[in-house]
């Protein structure tokens, strides 16, 4: 950018800059003073702008009145009341005149009235002026006589090393008032240097301000037909035939102002346009330029060993393709000479390596002819960078284009390749490929544009690894260590960053950014990055401390903010009221942030349910706690490049509330009691009423149990057996166990411990469970069943009781009804075959069936206590 300070030289006819600029700039600016020297139009450029009056096939119309409904409208003081703009075909080009009148309503529009600028590329253009009138009072001033040009050549992209040759004739109109008109024409004859025979003009049927009338007219041999296409309007053309031309005439009377939206897509008009091209193929255009970007063989010999070196070392096409794209994009500086034919046609390679630079045409045919000599498929095709998603909707045109990459074929897979870049990182898959929409290659097309596939984001681009320590004693510092990872596009921006700023810059931005969160913080080590250029992978590591009376200072320990850098302001917030067209919001994306706090004396929890899940982009969080550590992760990933307007309003609502859960304020100075405290009174309470309640029903099953004479085991109906240990928590498992084997004890001598080992059945159950299937004998319950259900039963007590429980809420509730579930599923092979030896004695079963008094006690304090129980257990875990 110019400074506003900036003076302006006259320079052998020439307005040069002269302002303090760096050394490069020097060198860029005399450049161009070495260029108008050495081109005598440029240096003589007063001689493509003169005076005169305008050719016979030009029609003059009325100057129309403006809609004095819309004044309100109006904008800087400016009324216009015409454009008129007109073309007649000419052999190798067309002549065109344009008409503007505009009125001076307000102080603010004098100094845009009384100012002229004519803009003109003295290789292609001469120009002349017509007419300048001021109309004051109704009384029509020729000013024309009078008139004088200033010519200069301002280059405002010279700073970025662009240079298309375009001057300025500057005309300042003496004597302008409010209230005065002005009106002035002129006619410009222009050359087509390249593509002789194309045709593109595309122009707006409305407006952001008020306009009297627009007018648009073009007279073209009716042997050369045009195409005409209409996008978002209605206007159609008046056409007519006169000598052999055709006459396409669009006439606009007062066009109802838009307003115009912001953030919209490319492939979106942001009002009425009308297209007219020439041609209906974009081969037409393609065969415009394709032979001055053919492939090259031969290149200057140091350069030609650089490519054998490559040919020699690396066998994959892939490999041989990533060190050519090094050469061209990191040792060849970006310089655009676009001046005359040079806006769309590249200079020889063996120019451009001769002179170390070149622009997007000149890197693209380099790098094609470098990878077609190391035998990769190659060829140039041309883009937009910023209208390529809604080069679709264009008609055929050369002007539509303003970049140029190379399309790289190997076996089946299509790469594409953007020479003007630099420092890219990744080889094979984790090169990172442009994408600007739509693209037209030179050699392969069939008259159609390619659509360039942009890669889906699999991992983040960028991740954000925070880790916080509270101080472990009074005095020590909280310490924070923060590692930043960038892959794939943010890797290669990051290098470029790193390499155009110092270190030092970095750190300091940096620590600005957590001293705004946590004033007082500073830097304890040299930020330290690791650059992985092969697998395109950079981390940056810092590390800070802040001191413990910068931690007491404002209780920032008691509100302590966690906030994720998700680069969530790259979502656009356009206003939604009557939106009509879909909002840009970019290419796919995937950040990650997390944050680990440590040395804490409480546990904590993140928000409930922040969640957001849209078709357009998500934001999911997750936390996880331990009685000294918290973790919070946030995942935003952008799922689309646009938005369709009638989601408008759930998608600006989604963009607040990523925002609102992006930071949060947590008082890490909350201690609860150490776990060793034990229960509370209430659950204590409820836990030694449980063991009385054990301890007695030992009691009276001790003294009301009657031994069965002939009984087996404990017959029982399945259902009882499932219904009383789910309700009583498991625990008439254990009983049901104990009466197994004391009745077992009584049938066939045996001397086991059978309370013991009814309070393990789990233990036990394989063995009692093969020994009463194989008394069975033809009747036996599948073996296998009855085996896995014992081993699972018995591995559910033992993960129970042995394994810590799960810290998150969920799966501690998973395990606790998983084993009670267990406890009551896992024995029912065993019931089944002691009902089954019980058989020749059905009172047993049927007695046992039964709902006792006791039965019913025990179901009713047991659903009491299983309930109290769980819930310490869930809660305490």
């Amino acid at each position: 950018m110019i400074p506003p300070t900036t003076s302006l030289l006259l320079f052998g006819g020439v307005l040069v800059v002269g302002c303090s600029i760096s050394a490069r700039d020097w060198l860029l600016a005399s450049l161009v003073l070495f260029l108008m020297v050495l081109h005598p139009r440029l240096a003589n450029a007063g001689s493509d702008v003169g005076k005169g009056p305008a050719e016979s096939w030009v029609t003059e119309v009325d100057i129309p009145t403006a809609d004095p409904t819309r004044a309100d409208q109006i904008r800087n003081g400016i009324s216009s009341l015409l454009s008129d703009w007109q073309v007649m075909y000419r052999p190798g080009g067309y002549v065109e005149y344009e008409r503007e009148v505009y009125k001076v309503v307000d102080r603010p529009g004098l100094e845009q009235a009384a100012t002229i600028n004519l803009n003109f590329d003295p290789a292609r253009h001469s120009i002349k002026l017509n007419h300048l009138r001021v109309i004051r009072d109704g009384v029509v001033q020729d000013r024309l006589a009078e008139a004088t040009f200033d010519i200069y050549r301002q280059e405002r992209d010279s700073v970025r090393g662009v240079f298309d040759g375009w001057l300025t004739a500057r005309l300042d109109v003496r004597d302008v008032r409010v209230g005065d008109t002005i009106d002035y024409a002129t006619t410009s004859d222009r050359k087509q240097l390249v593509g002789e025979d194309l045709f593109y003009y595309r122009f707006a049927t409305e407006w952001e301000m008020p306009i009297g009338m627009m007018r648009r007219e073009i007279i073209w041999p009716t042997s050369r037909p045009l195409t005409l296409k209409e996008e978002r309007t209605t206007v159609m053309p008046k056409i007519s035939n006169v000598a052999g031309h055709t006459r396409y005439l669009w006439e606009i009377v007062n066009p109802e102002p838009v307003k115009v939206e912001d953030n919209l897509p490319a492939s979106f008009a942001p009002w009425g346009y009308v297209q007219i091209s020439s041609t209906t193929s974009w081969r037409d255009v393609a065969d415009a330029v394709a032979a001055s970007y053919q492939p090259v063989n031969t290149f200057p010999p140091a350069f030609a060993a650089k490519l054998d070196e490559i040919a020699a070392h690396q066998s994959d096409p892939r490999e041989r393709m990533v060190e050519a794209l090094r050469i061209v994009q990191d040792e060849v500086r970006y310089i655009s000479l676009s001046m005359g034919a040079g806006s769309y046609l590249p200079r020889d390679p063996a120019t451009v390596i001769a002179s170390g630079f070149g622009d997007c045409k000149d890197k693209a045919l380099l790098l094609a002819s470098a990878l077609t000599y190391l035998g990769v498929k190659a060829e140039v095709a041309l883009a937009d960078l910023d209208g390529g998603y809604g080069l679709a909707s264009f008609l055929p045109a050369l002007r539509a284009f303003d970049h140029a990459i190379v399309r790289a074929e190997i076996g089946s897979r299509v790469f594409w390749l953007d020479g003007t870049d630099y420092l890219q990182g990744g080889r094979g898959g984790r090169l990172v490929e442009p994408d600007y929409g739509y693209v037209l290659p030179l050699s392969s097309s069939r008259g159609e544009l390619e659509k360039m596939q942009a890669a889906e984001a699999h991992e983040p681009t960028t991740a954000v690894a925070e880790e916080i320590s509270f101080p472990v004693q009074a005095g020590d510092p909280l310490t924070l260590r923060t590692v930043s990872t960038y892959r794939g596009a943010d890797a290669d921006a990051m290098r470029r960053k790193l390499a155009g700023q110092s270190l030092q810059e970095f750190a300091d931005s940096y620590l600005k950014y957590y001293d705004q969160q946590y004033p007082g913080i500073r830097s304890v080590a040299a930020l330290k990055p690791v650059d992985d250029r092969d697998r395109n992978v950079i981390t940056l590591s810092e590390a800070y401390e802040l001191s413990p009376e910068a931690l007491a200072a404002n209780d920032l320990a008691k509100k302590f903010p966690l906030r994720a850098d998700l680069d969530d302001g790259s979502f656009p917030k356009p206003a939604m009221i009557g939106r009509v067209g879909p909002i840009w919001i970019g290419n796919p994306m995937f950040r990650r942030h997390s944050v680990v706090v440590k040395n804490l004396k409480a546990r904590f929890a993140g928000p409930e349910a922040p969640n957001v899940m849209t078709p357009y982009m998500t934001m999911r969080i997750e936390w996880s706690n331990t009685p000294t550590e918290f973790t919070l992760n946030w995942d935003l990933k952008k799922l689309a490049s646009e938005v369709p307007a009638s989601a408008v309003g759930d998608y600006v609502a989604a963009v607040g509330k990523i925002t609102d859960n992006t930071r949060w304020f947590y008082d890490f100075t909350h201690e609860e009691p150490d776990e060793e405290e034990g229960m509370s009174g209430l659950q204590a309470i409820t836990f030694v009423a449980w063991l009385l309640a054990v301890l007695a029903t030992c009691v009276v099953e001790q003294r009301t149990f009657k031994p069965r004479p002939g009984q087996l085991y404990w017959p029982i109906s399945p259902q009882k057996f499932v219904v009383m240990t789910v309700m009583t928590g498991g625990l008439y498992g254990m009983l049901w166990g104990w009466r197994v084997f004391r009745q077992q004890n009584l049938a066939y001598g045996a001397r086991y411990w059978s309370f013991l080992r009814g309070v393990f059945l789990s233990f036990f159950a394989v063995q009692i469970f093969l020994r009463v299937n194989r008394d069975l004998g033809a009747r036996q319950v599948a073996t296998g069943l009855g085996v896995v259900a014992g081993l699972l039963l018995l591995g559910s007590e033992v993960y129970t009781f042995a394994i810590e429980p799960p810290e998150a809420f969920w799966a501690n509730g998973l395990r606790i009804f998983g084993g009670l579930a267990i406890s009551a599923l896992a024995p029912l092979p065993l019931v089944v075959a002691i009902n089954r030896i019980n058989e020749r004695n059905p009172e047993y079963l049927a007695r046992n069936a039964l709902l006792s008094g006791w039965d019913k006690v025990w179901m009713v304090f047991g659903v009491f206590f299983t309930v109290a129980l769980t819930h310490y257990d869930l809660t305490s875990g």
